[in-house]
């Protein structure tokens, strides 16, 4: 079973980009916003959901990472500089995927963001 999977949609604009950049740079906190807005579409809700659950989960591990210190003159730049550097592929990732016009699925992540997307839609 892949764990990616595709369905390609005709999003192809500025506008698409600029939330997902949003979405995806800034977090579970920048994806709460695309989720909430009236304008948005579906496909972007789903990507500022994916955003929103993985941002949360990306912000556990590096505070549990950054109270590891490791070496002893720059205590903080251990491991969970590598949860950073993990977070900013995994939005290139999702920056490009939305930018091209498609969905992926996550198995695990995909169920607590439809969730999300449910608990959130009934407030806009």
């Amino acid at each position: 079973m892949p764990v990616t999977e595709t369905k390609r949609l005709e999003v192809n604009d500025l506008g698409s980009f600029t939330d997902a950049f949003i979405a995806y740079i800034m977090g579970f906190v920048g994806g709460i916003p695309i989720l909430l807005m009236k304008d948005s579409n579906d496909f972007m809700r789903k990507h500022a959901a994916y955003s929103s659950v993985m941002g949360f989960f990306a912000w556990l591990a590096f505070m549990a990472l950054w109270h590891m210190p490791i070496n002893t003159e720059y205590p903080h730049f251990g491991p969970a500089m590598y949860v950073v550097y993990a977070w900013l592929a995994y939005a290139a990732f999702g920056i490009w995927k939305a930018v091209r016009g498609e969905l992926y699925r996550i198995p695990v992540i995909e169920q607590i963001a439809e969730k999300l997307i449910k608990a959130i839609a009934p407030a806009v």
